[in-house]
C-alpha cells in the first residue's frame, strides 16, 4: 500500500487478513527502490532520489486470481476505493513504486482520453 491514510490502510488490511494476505504499508523513504526489494527477493536498497509521489496506489504480488478478483469487489463494496492498482509482473518487478505509479498513472490517463495505453 502506497499512501494509503490510516483509517482506510486499516480497512484494507482487515480485509485483506479474511483472505489470508498481507497488507503492508510502503514508507515514503521507500518509494525509490525497486520492487523486488520490497518484496525481499533482493537486499539492494539503492534507490532514486526524488521519487515521492501522493496518489494512493496498491500493489498486488502473488496472489491467487479468483483471491484477487474477491478482493478487489470486496474493497469497492465496503467504499474503500483506490484508483491505482497494479499486479506483480516479470516485467514491473523491477521498477521502483515511482516508475510504476507514473506509468499506471500515464495508462489511466490514456484510458481516460480514449487512447492507447501503449
Amino acid at each position: 500500500m502506497f499512501n494509503i491514510e490510516k483509517s482506510k490502510a486499516a480497512k484494507i488490511k482487515m480485509l485483506c487478513r479474511k483472505f489470508f494476505v498481507e497488507a503492508t504499508e510502503v514508507s515514503k523513504e521507500d518509494f525509490g527502490c525497486k520492487i523486488s526489494c520490497l518484496l525481499g527477493f533482493s537486499e539492494n536498497r539503492e534507490g532514486s532520489v526524488d521519487s515521492y509521489f501522493s496518489e494512493e496506489m496498491l500493489y498486488f504480488a502473488d496472489i491467487n486470481g479468483g483471491v484477487l478478483s474477491i478482493l478487489l469487489d470486496q474493497l469497492r463494496r465496503k467504499k474503500t476505493p483506490v484508483a491505482l492498482k497494479a499486479v506483480k509482473t516479470d516485467v514491473n518487478v523491477d521498477f521502483t513504486p515511482y516508475e510504476l505509479y507514473r506509468k499506471i498513472s500515464a495508462e489511466r490517463e490514456a484510458i481516460t482520453r480514449g487512447e492507447s495505453a501503449h
